[in-house]
């Protein structure tokens, strides 16, 4: 797995291993933090391991093809965006993945520029949709990075910031404390940095009726935090 520490990250699942290589090359070079999978039975562990914005999904994959796990995302992780990839160039193909929740597809071979713009799009249209993020009472304005409730400001430290904005951005994903971390502090994060769950419990003060039992930052035990709105 290829990784990128910018931007948005994304997901190729793909196995042939030259359109890897060339896409990852292509798209770090626009600001993607991308890793890869060459069958979806991997799919499970690598979206417990780090938010995921956009998954590339090829239809002919080893073993279950791209519909079955079209279908496991939608069940899943339905906030996760697909773009689905076929060498098959038929409307029965591109028909069935747009209505099994695919948001776009693209036969191969593609021109590289059509995929970039078709992910651009993509994440920039679900950025400009999910402005105001709404849990329970509260509603948290992520441009003006205000958090109100009953027309009320809740008032919150910097950190409590960035660490809202963070799972608004990735809500029903698992997010390990590595990723809080490094949303905090960049590149000079520590992986076993535990200051993080003081900042957590903090946040929960704030936003939950009963922090002891949250209902909208869940801790999963061993592995990091879960988000739900």
């Amino acid at each position: 797995m290829a990784t990128h520490k910018k931007n948005k990250h994304i997901l190729i699942v793909d196995d042939d291993p030259i359109l890897q290589a060339f896409l990852k090359d292509y798209l770090l070079q626009h600001h993607y933090q991308i890793s890869f999978s060459k069958e979806g039975e991997s799919l499970e562990a690598l979206l417990k391991q780090s938010p995921i914005d956009l998954i590339i999904l090829d239809i002919l994959l080893p073993g279950k093809d791209g519909f079955y796990w079209l279908s496991w995302l939608q069940k899943h992780h339905p906030a996760i965006k697909v773009i689905m990839l076929s060498v098959k160039n038929q409307d029965d193909d591109r028909i069935q993945g747009l209505e099994s929740g695919a948001l776009d597809y693209l036969a191969k071979p593609f021109n590289p520029r059509e995929l970039l713009a078709r992910i651009n799009n993509l994440l920039q249209t679900t950025s400009a949709q999910n402005t105001h993020i709404t849990f329970g009472e509260f509603k948290f304005d992520l441009q003006k990075q205000q958090l109100i409730k009953d027309q009320q400001d809740i008032k919150l430290t910097h950190t409590e910031l960035v660490l809202l904005t963070y799972l608004c951005k990735h809500s029903e994903q698992l997010i390990t404390r590595d990723d809080l971390s490094h949303a905090l502090r960049g590149d000079t994060h520590h992986p076993l940095d535990r200051s993080i769950d003081v900042h957590i419990n903090r946040l929960r003060g704030k936003i939950e009726s009963n922090p002891s039992s949250p209902q909208f930052i869940r801790t999963i035990w061993g592995k990091g935090y879960q988000f739900f709105t």
